[in-house]
């Protein structure tokens, strides 16, 4: 029987998707990662593997802690359009709270290394397939109370939300007038209607 790790994985997973938030892939170096997660190299290697197993780790990890409250918003009792405008909502103010500007570390794996890297493409298309599927469920329950119109596709407008979501994370890392973040997320609802 093996040892006992010295430090709970998701705490440790969590410390270095932090690094990679904010330091980006390339940038980020292995005593940045260890000195995060506050352990030694070989038990980096023995638990996650390589940088790069780490990394996709990171991305699993986020995909399973924050972009399933997404779907998790599904299930809440409310209005569809309620929880539409409330998880836009909540983007504009994550990037508008003091060192939160690092947008969604999605949309940054995106641009950063999915070009290059298939097995990192792959992991952020199923985080935003999630989310697709969130506001895919929730376009159809608001076609269905009346308050989303229904001469829409329910799909593509899943679509355009997730791209308009992501388009406030980005913008949101360069634009600190709130104003113009809320002027998206109402063009978004409106389009909705």
């Amino acid at each position: 029987m093996g040892r006992a790790k010295a430090f709970d994985v998701d705490d440790a997973l969590n410390d270095a998707m932090d690094v990679f938030w904010s330091n980006g892939y390339k940038a980020t170096s292995l005593g940045d990662l260890t000195g995060a997660m506050q352990i030694s190299k070989s038990s980096l290697y023995e638990t996650f593997g390589s940088k790069h197993d780490l990394f996709l780790s990171t991305i699993d990890y986020y995909i399973r802690t924050v972009t399933s409250q997404i779907s998790g918003a599904v299930h809440i009792n409310a209005p569809a359009m309620k929880i539409i405008r409330a998880l836009f909502t909540r983007a504009v103010q994550r990037m508008t709270e003091p060192n939160s500007r690092r947008g969604c570390f999605l949309n940054n794996c995106a641009v950063e290394v999915s070009i290059r890297d298939s097995e990192a493409a792959e992991r952020v298309a199923h985080g935003l397939e999630i989310m697709e599927e969130a506001f895919y469920s929730l376009v159809i329950r608001g076609q269905r109370d009346g308050t989303i119109t229904a001469t829409l596709n329910a799909r593509t407008m899943a679509r355009f939300l997730v791209s308009s979501l992501n388009g406030i994370l980005v913008m949101g890392k360069a634009q600190t007038d709130t104003e113009k973040l809320y002027d998206v997320v109402d063009i978004t609802l409106e389009a909705l209607t």
